[in-house]
């Protein structure tokens, strides 16, 4: 076996041996015998240098200087010999492992060195390590296997033991690996390599009164076994988790202190002396400080033997020195007295180690950092060294925010209260109880999720709450149980809410009925939501969170619970879990709102104080305080609050914080050499199943949670933030496409408690070598080389104006965001700050923030995936694969097998190349502006003149609701608003065509066009790069799209530091100069192929694109086909996009706080905390801060001129307009045979579920249909004037009508179809609601288990024609109208809402201001007959439903019923496993 010599730069001389081909057989000979074998001959133990014994004993072969050849362990279950052979070829670079075993059950199987070993904390302390880049392979040997046979002896003698995961390392049991304390029997005299006794051998002690030497002091023992024909010393005492110390004399002639057995020329300390014996050096050692050879003179080796005879001799003569009086002495006899006192007491001194002689530097206190920072130059690249914290940031505490109270009631219930009025005369209320999934005993599992069922849904005070405008919900997952009222301060009556809401969160929390009826009828809705839920997203995630938290209940303990389980509790088990957890000390009430904070807090000790006490801790104390971090029963675990009675910790396996810093160490650094002979970094799990389309690979570590209490976690946080937004860019700039599907975040967990990294690449199946190369060769970038200068400027420059927006937003933030802003915040600890307090902070730190710490920060948070195989990495906590078990084959339209194994991803983490740092630090020239050269060629002379002509004869403005419309000079439409809602801008660029524009021979075209503009990302003369660094420096964002009416553009801007200009100026090159590329016009296609492969596997997807098919004979209104996307050219998507992207047709919609209104109250503040009081004044009047005419109107006028001067100057094109007025005609139903009209389908799937959609004709948005529906409404003689309402002439009138119509049909589909008959878990009535196209669909979805569905069905078809029989009554109508009102009021604090009631003000259709004026007033008008009627627009006859009905289970996929396009069938050529886990 040729294997390469290692050479350390730092030791003095080396010599490198290779083993010959007759000492490799040898060996291997040595290994495949058993103990009771013969032993070697005489001459091959010469050869070999060793005996037979010494290698079953598990001694490291090797030659001077060379790498780890022969490892060998005897296996504790058997009387046989376990043996590894490492052999690293000169001509690769890789590590291969070889092993042989001759026990008879696993005849020549193939060895996990440390899988085989019980898996113990004492073992891993001292475990293999690989150093990639030297090309060398250690093991310290003696204290695997003295390890491994103490446990092994432990276990036996307790009758058990325990069997690994196959696939198991170092960290395989991570569950003891935390739990316990990491100590084990220190290396003693009486521990010999193979688990004997040895015969006594000499002790040595070591003295040194120099710090440096200080590592090395203490008593060490003779071993066994020799090296370069001298004794071998271990030194005693030694911690579990430190690296073993021996003295020995290694292959380049030097005593050495090293934890190498083998001899080789490398450790912490050596010195050039040949002596025989250790005892008998006189030259001073030389010791590695971390950073350079320091010489200890005091560093002395003595026998201990010897040492104590002469302390003996010296005792003896000082007695009788002490005898003779001191002045009969002989001067001579008097020194050597003295002498031999000396050496006496020196004696005495070395009798004991003297470790606190002196004080150790803090950075060489452990041994094995000492070794690490010595030795492994390989390594040094994953190793942090923190930038020090500036003074006063790390103990200054963050400012508390000073609306935010605090309190705890008698009886133990903390409650938390803000005062906000956004939205105005209104407050959220949330009741958390502090239990989840995984407080949950083994029996019962989903219980939690069960109580919050029964709880909320039987709360009768609840129930009284509905029609009064409130709305109100619950949810469980693994730690937390919250429900959730959203409520009016008063009714339009005076009546006040406030009281009502807290009593019945009070009912539910606290004194819930939990009748037996009830019980049954949510345990129908649980089991009914299981099903629902369990679609492919759902089985991804629960996959991943077991591979992510497989050492605590979050891997497996979800909070949907078990079926079984499920279906036998009875009313007595609910009660048992109510009693043990649902009480005031484990609850804390939120409550958010536009109330005063006396009457809130008045409410609260109304409602709540009578609620006794439970669960006491000690008498008259009802509660304990939330605990962190060393307050925990482990520092690691979760947040939890701590209470009276037991409550586990969930463990984490946690990686970040733990591994690869100069001060912290452990166990965990360690990999294991796994079966897949390579090194072990992690658990990785991979999960096939053969209706996943992609593939998706996800790496992931965790660490605590990093509490924000002061400028230092600010600090932190900043360069985080930092790093993420560098590096995905950076990976997205790597792909072609401007779809990267990459996505890099580290985040704070609510629901999981910890801190979690997380890097997902998808990828196509065939490609996903590339794809994850890009990923791991970039996050290797940034951890070696960090980041430039621009891109720290950029990156922090964005942040800091995110900050600053909030601050803006803070008075428009609703009371939930806030709400749930804190209830976060409180499970995690941080600080909870007023935005302003926050913005403060983040520009306090900002300047302190370096490129430094921002690498250092990579390496902390990414060297997990950049090192992975590095020795000094931090393991992964997890990697996730998710894979298909088929992909299609174009060429020949069949379905191929797919296969990716752990060896494969593994070769390939570990062969990526690195960059060069020219390479990682390339950076992209970014333009300041996009038209500065071209401006004045595009608007001419004059231009003052020329815009302000405009102006003045465009301009219309409508007084009572501030909306501006503007006619451009080359015939765009312009429509804008001016509000505060929002500190950034929003636009949307609107043209007429869509999908309704493609012909039946080119359908999609406009769908592939708009995605290839996309996919380019590239205008003019700029690259995709520069157009995406120019759009993260101003704060922008694009995305073009497009519906079957129309196509769009949607941006979002900053209102400050010229955003409105930048956008406009990408906006322009966009219209005017697109680039049309080849490649991105394949990478559009090839990604809606693969959407269309993933609907056929979709069980939702395709029920729904079924149920269009069904309705439509159109392509237009269903997903694109393969076969149709095969026919499109770039030729053809360009003059597609292009017939639509006409800037003649444009219709511009903007929406921002234009007026400075934002910023003028920002000024007027002056510093000072606004805490959202906006109804403090004593005139009970919002403030309002005004802003001179004078600069409204500069301010006005110059975004106009804006328009004019960017979007103005388009001229119009000469392209001739798509023929966008086609509208989809629905099938006629009577004409059409049963079968046609209801199809089922099967997809095969190893879960059963199953979904239904009911469709059939509607109107528009104005009351208009298709060609048949407008048959249908003439034959039923319909009238939108039959009611004889007084607004039946206002254009909204119609949909005012159908939208209270939904609503109505909603709520009696959930109270008939899931409350009454407990059939499906959710179901849901939709209204296309056209506004261009008179054409209109309904439909309904219900879903259930697949015994159910017909069933669910038919209820669902009664509930749709139940509205003709049973009238839609004024309470029905008087709740539709809150919902829609409130909706509405709290709509209208967003731009994007906004933006939609101004789309469409300036077309050709019914749409006028009055439609964004009068929609109160509209709602409050209706009358149950406008509704009433509105549902006759409705097809529900018999034959007029269309119905798709799919299950999914085991079975072979299958499409009944008329000719509709079956899906692509997946079933492989090839035996297949519908589920499989690695």
């Amino acid at each position: 076996a040729q294997a390469p010599s290692l050479v350390l730069p730092n030791s003095r001389s080396a010599r490198a041996e290779r083993f010959s081909e007759e000492q490799h057989s040898l060996l291997l000979a040595a290994m495949t015998g058993s103990r009771r074998s013969p032993p070697l001959p005489a001459a091959a133990q010469r050869k070999l240098g060793c005996s037979r014994r010494e290698i079953l004993c598990g001694t490291v072969l090797g030659a001077a200087g060379a790498t780890l050849h022969v490892l060998c362990l005897g296996d504790s279950r058997q009387e046989a010999a376990v043996g590894a052979v490492f052999a690293l070829p000169a001509s690769s670079g890789s590590v291969h492992l070889r092993g042989a075993v001759a026990a008879a059950q696993v005849p020549g199987a193939t060895v996990d060195l440390v899988a085989a070993l019980p898996s113990a904390p004492a073992v891993a302390s001292s475990s293999s390590s690989y150093i990639a880049a030297a090309g060398a392979v250690t093991v310290s040997a003696a204290a695997l296997l003295t390890g491994a046979r103490k446990v092994a002896g432990k276990r036996a003698h307790n009758g058990r033991r325990r069997t690994g995961r196959a696939a198991g390392g170092v960290l395989k049991n991570i569950k003891d690996f935390f739990s316990q304390k990491l100590v084990g029997d220190s290396q003693s005299d009486t521990a010999a390599d193979d688990g004997s006794t040895p015969a006594e051998g000499k002790r040595l002690l070591v003295n040194s009164t120099q710090a440096v030497g200080q590592p090395f002091v203490g008593e060490y023992q003779e071993q066994p076994f020799t090296r370069n024909d001298r004794p071998v010393y271990q030194k005693l005492g030694v911690p579990a988790n430190s690296q073993a110390v021996y003295l020995l004399f290694n292959n380049a002639g030097q005593w050495a202190f090293t934890p190498h057995v083998d001899g080789r020329a490398d450790g912490w300390a050596y010195v050039p002396d040949t002596a025989a014996s250790a005892a008998e050096i006189t030259a001073s050692f030389d010791i590695w400080d971390g950073a350079s050879w320091v010489p200890d003179t005091t560093l002395q080796v003595r026998d201990k033997a010897a040492a104590i005879r002469q302390k003996a001799e010296a005792a003896a003569q000082a007695t009788a020195s002490a005898s003779v009086p001191q002045g009969q002495r002989e001067p001579q006899q008097q020194s050597r007295g003295a002498a031999q006192e000396a050496d006496a007491a020196a004696t005495v001194r070395n009798e004991a180690p003297q470790t606190e002689a002196v004080k150790l530097p803090e950075e060489m206190s452990s041994l094995s950092s000492l070794y690490w920072k010595a030795h492994w130059k390989s390594s040094e690249r994953c190793l942090i060294n923190w930038v020090p914290v500036p003074e006063g940031l790390a103990g200054q505490g963050l400012p508390i925010h000073p609306g935010v109270k605090r309190g705890v009631l008698p009886n133990g219930m903390r409650y938390v209260i803000l005062k906000n009025a956004m939205p105005p005369q209104r407050f959220e209320a949330h009741i958390e109880l502090h239990v989840g999934s995984i407080d949950e005993e083994p029996h019962e599992q989903g219980i939690a999720h069960m109580m919050e069922h029964v709880c909320f849904l039987g709360s009768r005070k609840r129930e009284r709450l509905i029609g009064t405008g409130s709305r109100s919900n619950a949810l469980t997952d693994f730690q937390h149980t919250i429900y959730h009222i959203h409520a009016p301060v008063k009714l339009e009556d005076g009546r006040g809410m406030f009281l009502p809401a807290l009593e019945a969160l009070h009912e539910i929390a606290f004194v819930p009925e939990m009748l037996p009826h009830r019980i049954e009828k949510e345990r129908k809705a649980v089991l009914a939501e299981m099903q629902q839920v369990n679609d492919m997203e759902y089985r991804i995630e629960t996959w991943t969170l077991s591979g992510l938290h497989e050492t605590n209940k979050l891997g497996s303990q979800f909070p949907i619970g078990k079926e079984e389980q499920i279906k036998a509790w009875q009313q007595k088990d609910l009660r048992a879990f109510h009693e043990k957890w649902y009480y005031p000390g484990n609850a804390t009430l939120y409550v958010v709102g536009d109330l005063d904070e006396e009457e809130i807090i008045d409410g609260i000790k109304k409602v709540f104080e009578p609620a006794p006490a439970r669960h006491e801790p000690e008498p008259g104390k009802a509660f304990l305080e939330p605990v962190w971090g060393s307050g925990s029963e482990d520092p690691r675990s979760l947040f939890r609050r701590k209470l009276g009675k037991t409550r586990p910790e969930q463990l984490h396996n946690f990686s970040l914080p733990m591994i690869g810093t100069y001060d912290v160490f452990t166990e965990a650094a360690a990999f294991d050499l796994a079966k897949s002979e390579k090194p072990w970094q992690g658990p990785l799990r991979i999960f096939r199943n053969e209706l996943l389309e992609g593939l998706q690979l996800n790496f992931y570590a965790k660490a605590p949670v990093r509490p924000l209490k002061t400028l230092e976690d600010i600090r932190h946080l900043v360069a985080v933030r930092i790093l993420i937004g560098v590096l995905q860019f950076r990976i997205v700039s790597r792909y072609s496409s401007n779809h990267a599907p990459v996505q890099i975040d580290h985040s704070d967990s609510f629901r999981e408690g910890c801190a979690v990294t997380s890097v997902t690449v998808n990828a196509d199946p065939r490609d996903w070598r590339n794809a994850l190369a890009c990923v791991v060769q970039e996050v290797r970038a940034i951890c070696d080389y960090g980041i430039t200068e621009s891109e720290m400027n950029r990156y922090m420059d964005a942040m800091l104006k995110d900050v600053e927006k909030g601050v803006a937003e803070n008075d428009t933030v609703p009371s939930e965001d806030h709400l749930n802003f804190i209830m976060t915040s409180d499970v995690f600890d941080h600080v909870v700050m007023h935005p302003e307090q926050s913005h403060q902070a983040f520009q306090k730190v900002a300047p302190t923030v370096t490129m430094e710490q921002v690498h250092v920060t990579a390496k902390w948070m990414l060297g997990f995936l950049g090192y992975y195989g590095k020795a000094a990495a931090p393991p992964t906590t997890a990697v996730v694969v998710c894979t298909p078990t088929q992909v299609f084959q174009e060429h020949d339209n069949t379905w191929a097998p797919f296969q990716i194994t752990e060896a494969e991803i593994n070769d390939l983490l570990l062969s990526v190349p690195d960059k060069s740092k020219e390479e990682a630090l390339n950076q992209v020239d970014v333009p300041d502006s996009l038209l500065k050269l071209q401006l004045h060629k595009l608007i001419g002379d004059n231009p003052i003149d020329k815009m302000t002509a405009w102006r003045a004869c465009s301009r219309k403005v409508d007084d009572a609701t501030g909306i501006v419309q503007l006619m451009l000079p080359n015939g765009a439409k312009v429509n804008y608003a001016n509000t505060t809602n929002e500190s950034q801008g929003s636009m949307r660029f609107l043209v007429p065509g869509g999908r309704s524009a493609d012909t039946p021979d080119e359908l999609s075209a406009a769908m592939v066009g708009i995605r290839t503009i996309s996919e380019s990302g590239a205008v003019s003369t700029f690259s995709r790069e520069q157009i995406e660094l120019f759009a993260v420096s101003n704060l922008m964002s694009v995305h073009l799209d497009l519906n079957l009416e129309f196509s769009y553009i949607d941006a979002n801007f900053s209102m400050t530091d010229n955003g409105l200009v930048a956008v406009l100026e990408l906006l322009h090159l966009l219209f005017q100069e697109p680039r049309w590329e080849l490649p991105a016009f394949v990478r559009a296609q090839q990604a809606y192929k693969a959407q269309a492969y993933a609907v056929q596997k979709s069980l939702e997807q395709s029920t729904m694109d079924r149920l269009m098919r069904i309705m439509y004979d159109d392509g237009r209104v269903s997903e694109p086909r393969v076969e149709d996307l095969n026919k499109l050219t770039l030729a053809k998507v360009r003059k597609a996009v292009c017939g639509q992207l006409r800037p003649q047709d444009l219709e511009i919609n903007l929406v921002g706080d234009f007026e400075g209104k934002s910023a003028q109250k920002k000024a007027g503040v002056e510093g000072g905390l606004s805490t959202g009081k906006h109804h403090e004044d004593a005139d009970g009047e919002a403030e309002v801060f005004e802003i001179p005419a004078a600069a409204r109107e500069r301010r006005l006028r110059e975004l106009d001129e804006a328009l004019w001067k960017y979007l103005g100057s388009c001229p119009p094109t000469n392209v001739e307009q798509s023929d966008f007025n086609r509208a989809p005609q629905i099938c006629r139903g009577p004409q059409m045979p049963p079968e046609s009209r209801w199809r089922t389908a099967h997809l095969e799937d190893s879960d059963e579920r199953a979904v239904a959609n009911i469709g059939g004709g509607a109107p528009n948005r104005w009351g208009n249909g298709d060609i048949y529906h407008a048959e249908c409404m003439k034959a039923r003689n319909f009238t939108w004037d039959a009611p004889g309402s007084e607004m039946k002439d206002h254009p909204l009138y119609p949909s005012m009508c159908l939208l209270a119509m939904r609503e109505v049909v909603n709520t009696r589909l959930f109270s008939t179809v899931r409350d009454s008959l407990g059939l499906s878990y959710d179901c849901s009535f939709e209204l296309s609601m056209f506004d261009r196209l008179e054409a209109g669909w309904y439909s309904c979805t219900v879903s259930a288990h697949p015994s159910r569905i017909q069933e669910a069905v038919e209820a669902a078809k009664g509930v749709l024609q139940g509205v003709r029989k049973r009238p839609i009554s004024e309470f029905e109508l008087s709740t539709a109208r809150r919902t829609l009102m409130r909706r509405h009021e709290t709509d209208l604090q967003s731009n994007e809402y906004w933006i939609s009631l101004l789309t469409h003000l300036q077309y050709d259709n019914r749409k006028d201001i009055s439609c964004v004026r009068d929609i109160d007033m509209m709602l409050q008008r209706l009358t149950w007959r406008d509704v009433q009627n509105a549902y006759l627009t409705l097809l529900t006859d018999a034959d007029q439903l269309f119905v798709s009905v799919s299950t999914a289970g085991p079975g072979s996929s299958y499409v009944s019923g008329g000719a509709a396009p079956a899906s692509v069938s997946t079933n492989a050529p090839v035996p297949k496993q519908l589920l499989e886990v690695d």
